[in-house]
């Protein structure tokens, strides 16, 4: 578990609430982008951050502050080389994720939620995310989330595993997340068939302004928010 915060002057913070929209969610993804290590994150890179939780699971445990998940289990790297990681947190990015930790699950039609405490974090987070390490082949997989009141914000979906092997490779590693001002009290994370693996989730109630490249779109309220496919998938066998 790692704990992150980061604060910044008042005048930046005014800045950063001004500089986003606050009619609906803004989703973070970045198809292009491998996710190697906690620098890669959106929300820890931005500078408006005042608050700022990621559990990477390498004490085996979900216990960082305010999130609590009901299926699933954490995957160390006692494994045989099938747990896959973020890239560095074993220290080194060198393209393997087998000697991390992950978060696990066989059945990813089912899903992965994880939630948000508000009482122990002194608010809902205002922004959330997690990183997909593994996963079948080109899968359909199905990110959600939802608000105070358990309505959801809404979905997006990618596939992804187009280059999976299930060997802790760390290239197609992809972050997922989204931005949302009212509050959001749980995010999901879903597959169509087979198991489903993530590490890295992180949150908190900050607005953060996004360099140019990560923020995807701005949806409005209620229903599906953003939905992406990629075109030139292939066909699974």
């Amino acid at each position: 578990m790692r704990t992150l915060k980061l604060t910044i002057a008042a005048g930046a913070a005014a800045l950063a609430l001004t500089a986003v929209a606050s009619a609906g969610p803004i989703w973070h993804y970045d198809s292009a982008d491998s996710y190697l290590s906690a620098n890669d994150s959106p929300y820890a890179a931005a500078n408006g951050a005042s608050g700022f939780w990621l559990e990477d699971f390498e004490d085996g445990l979900v216990n960082t502050q305010g999130l609590t998940t009901k299926r699933g289990g954490v995957r160390g790297p006692d494994n045989g080389g099938f747990t896959d990681s973020v890239d560095g947190d074993d220290g080194s990015i060198d393209g393997n994720g087998s000697n991390g930790h992950s978060y696990l699950t066989y059945r990813a039609s089912g899903g992965l939620t994880f939630m948000f405490d508000s009482e122990e974090l002194g608010g809902l987070p205002t922004y959330a995310g997690l990183v997909w390490t593994d996963g079948n082949p080109d899968s359909l997989v199905t990110f959600e989330a939802f608000d105070k009141d358990g309505n959801l914000i809404g979905t997006m979906q990618e596939y992804l595993g187009e280059h999976n092997s299930g060997k802790g490779e760390t290239g197609e590693d992809r972050f997922i997340g989204l931005q949302f001002e009212d509050g959001i009290s749980a995010i999901r994370i879903s597959s169509a068939f087979g198991g489903i693996e993530v590490d890295h989730v992180q949150y908190g109630y900050a607005v953060v302004p996004l360099p140019a490249p990560v923020l995807l779109g701005l949806a409005g309220l209620g229903g599906v928010a953003f939905m992406r496919r990629r075109n030139n998938r292939k066909n699974n066998a």
